[in-house]
């Protein structure tokens, strides 16, 4: 019996152990939520505002120069009337001033030269004289530029016309006469050769006018033939 009750204990112990060895094992289980914050990223959108940028509008320069010139009458003559002799003596001359516009080979431009014509020479026994004028044209001109050959300088070709204001009409003498000089048309063509800013050309051209005397009006046109040297100042 006591071995009995003994043996009981013994079971009864070891029962006892097992069951608290099994409560040892079982892991601990906490319930507890973790909260984890996610970053929040933040993005900035960044517009990039693009501004066209525009060119200006730059017209094209066109090249520019002016010539100052002057020139002398080679060859000159007025017109013939039965008053007056159409012969010249002396030398007439002219300044001119004359502004261009250069369009390929072409030149444009506008010039207002002064102009001091010829002494007019006597002639018969009166030796009758007079009615000499200064002018002073306003004009349009052009010239044409031949580059078309290898030289060291430029030919060209020239014209002009405008309108001439004509003053100072010299008197008739033998006799005496009071006389007035009307104004009239110009206009001029020849050719001349640039090299550098200097330029030498011989044109051939007339002065329009007419002058009173005696109450009548008579032709006294002006026909000369000028040398010309002039130089180009680049605008």
């Amino acid at each position: 019996m006591k071995k009995l009750a003994l043996l009981a204990c013994s079971l009864f112990a070891i029962a006892s152990v097992a069951q608290a060895k099994e409560i040892i094992a079982q892991p601990v289980t906490t319930s507890s939520k973790e909260v984890v914050a996610e970053p929040t990223a933040v993005v900035e959108e960044v517009v990039a505002v693009v501004t066209p940028v525009v060119a200006p509008v730059v017209a094209e320069r066109t090249p520019g120069y002016i010539n100052v010139r002057v020139g002398g009458d080679v060859w000159s003559k007025y017109s013939s009337s039965s008053l007056l002799n159409s012969d010249t003596k002396d030398l007439g001359y002219q300044f001119a001033i004359e502004g261009y516009k250069t369009y390929n080979n072409i030149d444009l431009g506008l010039g207002l030269a002064y102009q001091d014509h010829a002494k007019r020479k006597g002639e018969g026994v009166k030796n009758t004289q007079g009615a000499e004028y200064k002018s002073m044209p306003l004009y349009l001109t052009a010239k044409y530029n031949v580059t078309n050959f290898d030289l060291p300088f430029t030919p060209y070709i020239k014209a002009n016309a405008g309108y001439s204001f004509n003053f100072d009409a010299k008197d008739i003498s033998n006799p005496k006469i009071n006389t007035t000089i009307d104004d009239g048309a110009y206009w001029a063509a020849g050719a001349g050769m640039q090299y550098n800013n200097v330029n030498v050309d011989l044109m051939y051209g007339t002065t329009y006018a007419k002058v009173k005397a005696e109450g009548q009006k008579h032709s006294n046109n002006y026909d000369a033939v000028t040398l010309s040297v002039g130089y180009n100042f680049d605008m």
